[in-house]
């Protein structure tokens, strides 16, 4: 390697290391790098006390959480749930109420450190207008219209894995994966104009959903799971995009 391009990489390193003035609000406590107590305690603070985001570091409007076009459930064979389900958008709610049962690592290596979060939410709400096809519990449902489900007692699990991105001579954290948990106590589920708006099959079919929530669950598990998955992903991936990492960590 010629020295000119030996300078040259020492350089690129080093701006990366450059220390920079946190852009986070002063109002805003700042946790040590692995003080995953701090971490436990700012994490539903900041929730629900700018519900409507913070524009400057890119947190969003969390009462405004939506995805299009997202599948539900897809049919199967040898199922009782043999139903395609799908949200033309879909609205998550409830995610400002959370209580942190658990972190573990948020280390100031942001290659090493382990990312993870366990969470209960008293109740996650996934509502809007859906469109379905199929068969669940032997019944038809070929239906358009507004439902709402509602995870009640929910324990959420979030393990996040970070690479590193050199920008302006700031490190920044970048999303390389995601996995997403969630295990409800129980779930409600209401679907509106089942059977061309026949009111009496309609309450029918969904009285025996609920009786059988279990079983629709297993099926439209991973689907959520995965839905939530993007819209946390999303949420964060704003705010690390426009604060360096070092700048959520105090120094002293």
């Amino acid at each position: 390697m010629s020295s000119y391009k030996f300078l040259t990489l020492l350089y690129l390193i080093g701006i990366c290391h450059v220390n920079t003035n946190a852009d986070m609000p002063p109002e805003i406590e700042k946790c040590r790098a692995g003080d995953v107590d701090c971490i436990a305690k700012i994490v539903p603070y900041l929730l629900q006390n700018y519900t409507n985001g913070i524009p400057e570091i890119g947190l969003t409007d969390i009462e405004k959480l939506s995805l299009n076009n997202v599948i539900i459930t897809k049919a199967k064979e040898q199922s009782p749930v043999t139903l395609n389900l799908a949200f033309k958008k879909m609205y998550l709610h409830g995610i400002r109420n959370v209580t942190v049962q658990r972190v573990v690592g948020f280390e100031k290596d942001l290659l090493s450190s382990k990312f993870e979060t366990y969470v209960t939410i008293p109740n996650l709400v996934v509502d809007g207008e859906y469109v379905s096809s199929g068969k669940v519990l032997l019944l038809p449902m070929d239906a358009t219209g507004f439902a709402k489900i509602e995870l009640k007692n929910t324990k959420l699990s979030l393990k996040f894995k970070f690479y590193e991105e050199c920008k302006n001579g700031k490190q920044y954290a970048k999303i390389k994966a995601l996995k997403c948990k969630l295990t409800p106590e129980l779930i409600v589920i209401q679907f509106d104009n089942l059977f061309n708006g026949n009111k009496q099959l309609g309450e029918s079919l969904n009285q025996m959903i609920n009786d059988n929530w279990k079983v629709l669950w297993a099926d439209m598990e991973s689907q959520v799971n995965e839905a939530v998955a993007r819209i946390v992903k999303r949420l964060l991936a704003n705010v690390i995009s426009v604060l360096p990492y070092d700048d959520f960590y105090r120094e002293d």
